[in-house]
């Protein structure tokens, strides 16, 4: 049974010209159009697949979901800098089973709305009188926010100022950064015996940065658990509800026991974002200033359900609500997914896919740039069209959701088993700034530019693309 199509390898090398080092959802969006649905290629001898078809991923990472359930090999980001021991790449069995067992049980949506949402509200209202003050700040404030709310579920503080003053939030930066940095396309990925030349050797540059970044997370993870772990058990409650529930959970002995399972699990909460909610905040914000009508339907509704004689709260959350506003926070989702390629499967036994073979340890990507994009589903999906996922509901003369249009929430965190456990967390997050900035603010272009400054909707290529883990 042959393989699928794709494009024509070079002897012992393969395709590894033709793999994208960056922007790789692009690049697998123009094979669609040369070689259908699913793509072929192999670099030195790694066999990959890319799905741009949302039935297609559906089938085999869901319906299928007990064979493409482990994860690829990652030399760099795994075997050099050690992110493999967290829970994004962590091979398929009993720590995996772990992993989500923790993150499940305390990112459960009515836990996020009970828990953290009151203090996602809090944060994003000192948030607000900061854009006031400082709105040339946007970027970095927004990614303080953002990493305020990850470090208090995760460790409860921002600076232990009884050991150094260390900066949590700055600290889950810098691991953001390092794990940004190692996805990248290296060419030890394609290569897998360059992990073996020494640090000193000529050029090899990106084996230093190996030793010196496995160094940093090792030490930072390793510090942030020993230190709400001390905070635990001194009585000191000012700990973040992540960590106190695991440390404090009796329901499994050997899961309570495990420590580091807890302090892997915790840290992948931790290091994996600011990235992913930070890309869907700013691609919001960028949307509400490029289609101001949308901005202005959705600030209109939110105004006149909430009034302005109090701040927005997590109760006012409803598609029963503000419908225009939950359909603005999706088409944003759908116009820029936090994940362009997702995080690799990668298939335990061989299988059998529409005609094709598709071997064991197969490393098989979904393209959910594509999936947004397929005038199959979604009508001009370069515009911004939030009334996309509603229809008029004559009944009761208002707006509801259509069942007939797929909605993002179904493709954009991953599929099957190794769905982002954290998608009810990003989806309360990305409503609370959404609601409170169009609550409080009109969104316009800086004083004196215009977003016709060589700007277009469709130029794809102008897109930056996050990273789910």
């Amino acid at each position: 049974m042959p393989y699928p199509p794709g494009p024509k390898p070079l002897p012992v090398i393969g395709n590894v010209f033709d793999m994208p080092r960056s922007k790789s959802s692009l690049t697998f969006t123009k094979w669609r159009s040369l070689y259908g649905p699913l793509t072929w290629v192999v670099t030195s001898g790694r066999p990959f697949l890319i799905i741009n078809d949302y039935e297609m991923v559906k089938e085999l990472f869901e319906k299928r979901g007990s064979i493409y359930i482990n994860r690829p090999r990652h030399i760099m980001a795994g075997e050099l800098i050690g992110i493999d021991k967290g829970t994004p790449l962590t091979q398929y069995g009993p720590v995996w089973r772990q992993h989500r067992r923790f993150l499940n049980r305390v990112l459960l949506a009515s836990v996020v709305k009970r828990d953290y949402g009151p203090m996602m509200a809090r944060k994003t209202i000192a948030f607000l009188k900061t854009l006031l003050d400082r709105p040339d700040d946007f970027l970095l404030e927004n990614r303080r926010l953002l990493g305020e709310i990850i470090t208090d579920i995760a460790y409860g503080a921002h600076k232990d100022d009884e050991d150094g003053g260390h900066d949590y939030i700055q600290m889950q930066v810098d691991m953001g950064i390092i794990t940004f940095k190692t996805v990248q396309g290296y060419w030890v990925e394609f290569f897998p015996w360059m992990k073996h030349i020494p640090a000193w050797f000529p050029f090899a540059q990106w084996k230093r940065d190996a030793l010196r970044w496995n160094k940093e997370y090792n030490q930072t993870r390793d510090y942030l658990f020993e230190s709400v772990k001390k905070k635990f058990v001194s009585g000191n409650k000012f700990c973040a509800v992540l960590t106190r529930s695991q440390l404090d959970y009796k329901g499994d002995e050997n899961l309570a026991n495990d420590e580091q399972v807890i302090k892997h699990a915790g840290f992948s909460f931790y290091r994996g974002k600011p990235s992913s909610p930070c890309y869907s905040m700013n691609y919001f914000l960028l949307a509400m200033t490029l289609f101001p009508e949308a901005q202005a339907r959705a600030h209109a509704e939110v105004v006149a359900f909430i009034g302005q004689d109090r701040f927005p709260s997590v109760e006012d959350r409803g598609a029963d609500k503000m419908p225009y506003l939950e359909a603005t926070i999706l088409e944003s989702l759908r116009w820029n997914p936090p994940a362009g390629s997702g995080v690799p499967h990668l298939p335990v036994v061989d299988d059998f896919f529409q005609g094709y073979f598709i071997p064991k340890g197969t490393t098989v990507l979904q393209n959910a740039w594509q999936i947004g994009r397929d005038t199959r589903y979604y009508a001009n999906p370069t515009s911004f069209q939030p009334e996309r996922f509603l229809k008029p509901d004559e009944k009761q003369s208002r707006l509801i959701f259509n069942p007939d249009v797929l909605n993002p929430w179904d493709w954009a965190f991953g599929f099957g088993r190794r769905i982002c456990p954290g998608r009810d967390l990003a989806m309360q997050g990305a409503w609370v700034s959404a609601v409170f900035v169009l609550w409080a603010f009109e969104i316009k272009p800086k004083f004196g530019r215009t977003m016709a400054n060589g700007y277009k909707t469709t130029d794809e290529e102008r897109f930056d693309f996050g990273f789910l883990a």
